[in-house]
């Protein structure tokens, strides 16, 4: 399971210029975005000037972190692996960002997707080294997260921007080092809530451009509000979704579209347009005739035959126009015929429709719900970890059915699925799971830092005594690696 083997293979081609700008520029933009606001070169981004864009205290410092050399070394460690000389699974332990900074070389332009569930901007403790020379404790000592005692200190971000500046400065290197790893048709989810979307968002649209904006998944991550917030009780969190080049990602996929299903051509409210069919691409349900050229518009459904139609043999032997609101354009209508697909229409006044023979792929919207596609909460989450580790071993773990969802909207054979805040390690679970459902090969990649347990904390203390019955170290890795070892076999709800 663990591991990391080195190969250097031709990276994937950069993806094709965007934007208006010369095509030097261009390519510019799409090495560095960051450096470009409103399709205008931004050469001097380090510079304190008033400029349109997202600035904080410790910027230039975390951009500088993106670029430094690694001093860190990946070794590979088979006597902790599973299937050491056949599993193509990786999981690191370290710094993610000295990680991020070791796996260019060998995965740029080969990650198909990267999903993080990183430390949310709350006011709540969290590690982001910034001296891999350094070990765990001397982290937490340099932000300020615990005394030379090793006592814990708090972070308030009602007093200060402090908490604000530390989180962004976490985020922004890696943020900048994920996008070289993604390929050309690469996605990036980011697990987030309402504290901190905002800000996620101005930062990866100046990392990865605000064109290359997906969407935002709603998940329903609760049944129930707790209502411990003053004005209203939270059951969504967010997954916000970029893609390295918006023009060449894939649509997120739920699934595919029930066969034979008829997909009607009128769409009241949209624009009128005139549609024209070919000959013989239309199938009639009414006995063979000639129609003429009528308005057959009733209700608020605007349909106007522009020209007489012969239904001869069950078709239409000529073209045909017919004016009225579609859900369709011309071009979509003209590959419909192109692929042999089927349109009908059952009666007159003419309502065509197009069905679905194909089984093919239905577009996900962006609600992530129990109650209308199934995907599971965090109590389901918190129910996979009792089941598989006897007690509550983390705080607030996402489902491996969540997991599973998205791998299968944005991925496919071999493609690889990093994650490197992989705390229990669930993104393993996800992708075994997707795998085995169709079948489909996938590698996953799991960074994580060996923080050390904190006995005070009672989900923390839970895991540390779970690690002892099997003879593991007492830190976050090992139980990351329990997790990826084991998830993937755990029944799906």
């Amino acid at each position: 399971m663990t591991g990391f083997s080195q190969r250097s293979t031709p990276d994937d081609p950069e993806p094709p210029p965007q934007g208006s700008l010369p095509d030097g520029l261009q390519r510019l933009e799409a090495l560095a975005p960051e450096s470009f606001s409103e399709s205008r070169g931004d050469f001097e981004a380090e510079e304190s000037r008033e400029k349109y864009g997202l600035g904080w205290r410790g910027k230039r410092r975390a951009r500088q972190l993106s670029l430094a050399r690694s001093t860190g070394t990946l070794r590979p460690c088979p006597e902790d692996s599973e299937a050491w000389d056949t599993t193509q699974n990786l999981m690191i332990e370290g710094d993610n960002l000295e990680v991020l900074k070791l796996l260019q070389k060998s995965y740029s332009s080969k990650i198909k997707l990267v999903f993080i569930d990183p430390p949310y901007n709350t006011g709540n403790d969290f590690v982001y080294p910034d001296d891999y020379r350094d070990n765990v404790r001397n982290y937490l000592e340099l932000t300020g997260q615990i005394d030379g005692t090793g006592r814990k200190l708090s972070s308030n971000p009602d007093a200060s921007g402090r908490f604000h500046t530390a989180w962004l400065n976490l985020m922004y290197p890696r943020l900048l080092l994920t996008r070289h790893l993604l390929k050309s048709d690469g996605i990036l989810l980011i697990a987030i809530d309402d504290h901190a979307v905002h800000h996620l968002r101005s930062l990866c649209d100046e990392v990865f451009g605000s064109e290359n904006y997906c969407g935002t998944f709603v998940w329903e991550k609760k049944k129930k509000p707790s209502f411990l917030d003053r004005n209203m009780g939270s059951v969504t969190d967010y997954i916000v979704a970029y893609a390295k080049n918006r023009t060449l990602a894939p649509p997120f996929i739920a699934g595919s579209v029930e066969s034979g299903k008829k997909y009607p051509f009128n769409n009241a409210g949209n624009p009128v347009g005139v549609l024209s069919f070919p000959p013989r691409s239309v199938t009639f349900s009414c006995p063979d005739q000639w129609v003429r050229a009528q308005d057959m518009s009733e209700g608020n459904i605007i349909t106007e035959l522009l020209d007489d139609v012969r239904i001869q043999n069950g078709v239409n032997a000529d073209r045909f126009r017919l004016r009225g609101e579609w859900r369709y354009s011309q071009a979509k209508l003209d590959e419909f015929v192109t692929a042999g697909a089927a349109i009908t229409v059952s009666k007159i006044p003419f309502r065509p429709n197009y069905v679905n023979r194909s089984g093919e792929a239905k577009k996900t919207s962006n609600l992530l719900s129990h109650r209308v596609n199934g995907v599971p909460t965090n109590e389901d989450a918190t129910r996979e970890m009792r089941e598989l580790f006897g007690a509550d071993v983390m705080s607030y773990p996402k489902p491996t059915g969540l997991i599973q969802y998205l791998v299968r909207a944005t991925t496919g054979e071999n493609d690889i699925i990093l994650d490197y805040f992989a705390g229990s390690g669930t993104t393993a679970g996800g992708v075994l799971r997707q795998s085995l459902a169709d079948g489909l090969p996938r590698r996953f990649l799991l960074i994580q830092l060996p923080e050390l347990l904190d006995p005070q904390n009672r989900e923390q203390e839970a895991a540390a005594k779970v690690l002892n019955a099997v003879r593991k170290p007492r830190n976050l890795a090992e139980l990351t690696k329990e997790y990826a070892t084991n998830g993937g076999k755990h029944p799906g709800p």
